[in-house]
Formats: C-alpha cells, structure tokens, sequence
C-alpha cells in the first residue's frame, strides 16, 4: 500500500529511462528520475533522513549511492546491472553477515578491544591540538606534551582534524572544515511489553518527513538485539533532528520525550508513558555526503598524494557506518 497502481507501474519503466544524470545530481533526483516521484518520496527519502539524517534533495547520489550509480553508468540501468552483476558474481568463500550486528556488550566492546591490543601504546586525557612537520616527519601537539611519528592517520572527527592540520594542510583543512554535520538527539524509551498493541518484532521504521511526525526513525533496540532491556521490557531508540530539522536537539529533554512518546504512540498504539533509560544530544552528529562532497574529498586525496605518509580516515569518507569505517581504515 505504500505505492499507487501508477507508482509501481513506473518501477517497471525503469530498464528503459534514459542515463541523463549529473554529476551532481542529488539523491532525490536520482531515484525520482529512474524510480519515480513516489519510490523517492516514500522509500528513499524516509531511508536518506532515518540513515544520514539528511536531505534527499541536498546529498549527492554519487556519494551516498556510489554502487548504484555506477550501475547505471556501466549498464544504463539499475534492475539491468543488478541482474548482470549477480550473474558475474563469485560465490565467496566466507559469507559476511548481513542485516544489522553489534556485540553482546553493546558496540563500546570494539574501542575497548583496541584499547587492550594498544597497551601502553594508547595515551589517554592528552588531547591533540595540531600537527606539525618535523625531521623525522611530524611532531603532533599535545596538551600533556609533543611527540614526533614518521606516519599519521588522522581519525578524528572532520571538525577537529580540520584543526589538527590547518597549519600544514590548509586546503584540507578547508574541505573538512565546510563538510555539514547537523545535530541530532538520540533518545533509548522503554515501555512495558503489555504496553503495546503489538510487541516490537523486527527492525523498527523509518518515517516518511511530513508534518504531522517529527522523529526520523525508530529502531526496535530490543528485538534486534538480546539483552539490551529486562524481561518485560521493550527498549526503544529514537531519533530527532538532522538536516531537515536542525533545531529539533535543542529542545529541552522533556519536550523531545514528549514529541517521541507522541509520534510512536500514533505509529504503535502505545499506552502511557515512557522510562527514559538515556538521552544524548549530538552537536555534529552525521557528515552529510551533500554535492560539494567530492570535491572536498578530492581536496584530501591530493594532499595525500603529496604527502604519503598523512591519510585521512573517518565517516566523512567512504560511509558512515561503523562497517564502512573499519573496512577503510583496513584498506589505509
């Protein structure tokens, strides 16, 4: 029911529309072009805003969907290439997992992995302030003291790592500097199994932007993943602000309580109120891949070139998700 008669008739279109795309065509326009108006404004931009908390209409579809519009470059069409890339597709000896992952723990087992493979290596409560050139290649500048390193990543977010290398890489600096990060709110409700008119299996939903709902998404935490809530207990995380609302993780805690327990009672048929297990706010939450994006990383890309032993990584660079990160820092 999500699309008319007419809507999925238009999906059947789409082997035979035309490549005519820009290079920096936005996400919206590039799903309503080979999709249709209402694939894109029922489907992808609810995905675009629950995901990076963005705008349809500002992010670069070659950013967000490299693969897919690579897909429509290589074959003109993306059923087309799909079809003709599962074809040619190798069966891999290893299976990744798919669908959703953390850890039994909860996703801090991962930076405290690291930390206990870095022993002694780690330095910790002594902020970087800036890099800067030294004989043996680079001194970085402390708060508790210098130390030099023949090879950086910085992995810092794009704010501070335009800070870290302003004085060496200017250019750099620059690019990570505009790179938009708007704010977001995360809130984690609980509410009593029985208080639902159905339990919460699976996955959760995004929502389509429109006025009457305000949240971006609702992630159903304890059913994707066990041991996160009592027995009992349904553990819910919810989402404000990002692009389209960015004044929305300002609002005082019990207003952003009142707006999310308010828009998943209309989605759910909840009944009373909510424990609220932990609400954090995110002044620069996600890097938004918008269409100045590639120029930007281009900006990095040259300043590695000339000076290999400097990279940059984070989630302003090759995908947001925990997933994209650790696969880029493997292939750095």
């Amino acid at each position: 029911g999500l699309l008319s008669a007419r809507g999925k008739l238009r999906l059947f279109a789409e082997p035979f529309v035309r490549r005519r795309g820009r290079d920096d065509e936005s996400v919206r326009d590039f799903f309503a072009r080979r999709l249709g108006h209402e694939v894109a404004a029922r489907f992808v931009e609810p995905f675009v805003a629950g995901i990076f908390a963005g705008d349809a209409r500002e992010l670069a579809a070659a950013a967000v969907f490299p693969s897919l519009t690579e897909l429509e470059c290589r074959h003109g069409s993306l059923l087309a290439g799909a079809i003709l890339g599962r074809k040619a597709r190798r069966p891999a000896a290893v299976r990744p997992p798919r669908g959703l992952l953390s850890f039994r723990n909860g996703l801090a087992t991962l930076p405290h992995a690291l930390a206990t493979f870095l022993g002694n290596r780690l330095r910790l409560n002594s902020p970087a302030r800036r890099i800067e050139r030294a004989q043996s290649g680079w001194k970085i500048i402390t708060e508790g003291g210098a130390f030099e390193a023949e090879r950086i990543f910085v992995a810092a977010p794009a704010d501070a790592a335009a800070a870290l290398v302003k004085s060496i890489a200017p250019e750099a600096s620059a690019a990570l500097s505009a790179i938009p990060s708007p704010a977001l709110a995360v809130l984690h409700l609980a509410w009593p199994v029985e208080a639902f008119a159905k339990p919460p299996a699976g996955f959760g939903y995004l929502v389509v932007p429109q006025t009457s709902r305000r949240i971006l998404g609702c992630l159903w935490t304890s059913s994707l993943f066990p041991g996160r809530a009592p027995a009992g207990q349904a553990l819910l995380t919810i989402y404000l602000g990002g692009r389209l609302d960015p004044h929305a993780a300002g609002l005082p805690d019990s207003e952003l309580v009142a707006i999310a327990a308010q828009d998943v009672r209309a989605a759910m048929g909840v009944q009373g109120e909510p424990r609220v297990v932990a609400l954090t706010r995110w002044a620069r939450a996600i890097p938004q891949y918008d269409r100045g994006h590639a120029a930007r990383m281009k900006v990095l890309a040259d300043c590695e070139a000339s000076c290999p032993s400097l990279a940059f990584l984070g989630n302003y660079r090759g995908g947001v998700s925990v997933g994209d990160v650790v696969r880029n820092a493997r292939a750095g």
